[in-house]
Parts: C-alpha cells; structure tokens; sequence
C-alpha cells in the first residue's frame, strides 16, 4: 500500500464552520486513517484572519512530531504585515518550516514578481517550496481559474524556486499544461484527474511535477488518494507522486 505526503493540511481551528484537527493527536489519527504518513501543515484559523506575523501556534503544534511539517503563510513584503524576508527567511531555517504559503484570492493581493520579488529573490536562494493556493475559504466552483499569467511570470523570474500549484480546480489542465511545459520548478496537485490527466503529465512531463493536496478539511482526503493508488502509472511513478516528490522538496532547503 502507498504512503502519502500531503502538502495541504489545515489545522488548529476554523471560523467558517470546518473542523480541522485541534490536537497534534486528532491529526495523525486523520492522517492514519488515509495513509498519510507526512503533512505539510497550516494554522487554518490564521490563515482565515489574515495573520502573517505570528508563527508561534502551529509551531508549537508540530514541535516535535516529525510527522507534521510546519509551513507559513506570507503576504507582500511591502505591505509590513510580516518579518523583513532576511528575518523571515532566517525564522524558516531556524524552526525547520517547510514551505510559504500564498493565498492571492483568499488575501487580496497580487502573486507577480513586482509584488514579492523581494520575498522570492530569498526563497528561491534557500530552494523554499512555495504553494500557491488559489481557492478561496471553501470554494470547489466548477468554473474555478487561476492566474496562470503571474503564476508563469513569475516561474520565469525566479527558475530555481519551486512552486506547487494547490486546488488547481476541475477544468484547468489546459491552462496548466503549457506552464508546466515551460517552466519545470512548477508543480501541481491533482484537483485536476479526470480523463487520465495523472498519466497524462507523467507521461510528457515526468512524474515528479505532480503532489498530493488532500485540501483537508475543506475536502476529504478520499477524492484525491485513489487517483494515485489506481493510477495506471508503475509503481516507482505512483511513490513519486504519493510521497517522493513532496520530500525532495522538503529536503531541499538549504
């Protein structure tokens, strides 16, 4: 049986009505229940409110427990809500985080070069995974889009960063293809499986530009995790997507 490691796991509390896990416990028994070995974790109420500054709760949560990977949300360096990027970036090697967070929709911003090319220009030194999250605070609308022209910009811009494209939607392989042909530090998750799409990019573009999102708990785990098992990939490709990818990018910080 495959292990997964999700990189979009939310936790702590919610304020529109969600139920993330409260307690380091309660999330490795969700995460037991699908197979999910490793998560890349977010502070879900923070996230909501807005909070950029404050890094101490979801680092408490996961101190300690190998299993549960910190990751933080970021917003413009220009619009003072967070550390400095050395600062913040110094704070990321030290508490062992995993990855940055951005929520252009969720926030309000733009995501450009010209918006965080400070930011980046640091993240991309230290090789820190950045997912990209389009969706909103619940949304699954079959007419989702995202911003392919900044995220491709800005791919273009910083070529050793490695971006992950989380909640891709239903109909936007189209869109995602020629990114993904171009610019190979973008990756994506697989919101977007229908009509054999995971052998379809595993195919042209290799298996390792596809991640496990489980989107929890705004989503269950269980509509992304069979694509994987029963995929017609071989093994070797299925463990890449399953796990592999997502290490290499949590072991590339340097």
């Amino acid at each position: 049986m495959l292990e997964f490691f999700d990189c979009d796991f939310g936790v702590r509390y919610s304020g529109v009505g969600l139920r993330p896990p409260a307690t380091p416990e309660a999330a490795c028994a969700v995460m037991d229940r699908y197979a999910i070995r490793q998560a890349m974790v977010y502070d879900r109420g923070a996230t909501e409110s807005g909070v950029f500054d404050r890094f101490d709760a979801i680092l408490a949560f996961c101190e300690g427990n190998p299993r549960l990977c910190p990751t933080i949300s970021v917003s413009p360096p220009a619009a003072g809500e967070g550390p400095p990027p050395d600062e913040l970036v110094d704070m990321i090697l030290r508490f062992g985080i995993k990855a940055v967070r951005v929520w252009p929709n969720l926030h309000a911003f733009d995501f450009d070069p010209f918006s965080f090319g400070r930011l980046l220009e640091k993240l991309e030194k230290r090789r820190i995974p950045l997912l990209y999250h389009s969706m909103r605070l619940t949304d699954f609308p079959w007419d989702h889009r995202l911003d392919w022209r900044r995220i491709r910009e800005t791919a273009l811009a910083f070529p050793k960063l490695p971006i992950v494209v989380v909640y891709m939607g239903m109909l936007e392989s189209r869109r995602a293809l020629p990114v993904l042909e171009g610019c190979p530090n973008v990756l994506t998750d697989l919101t977007c499986v229908s009509f054999q799409y995971i052998e379809f990019v595993a195919e042209r573009f290799g298996p390792d530009r596809l991640v496990l999102a489980s989107h929890y708990p705004v989503q269950d785990p269980a509509l992304v995790i069979p694509w994987v098992s029963y995929s017609g990939l071989p093994l070797k490709a299925r463990k890449l997507i399953a796990s592999g990818n997502l290490q290499r990018l949590a072991g590339g910080i340097r």
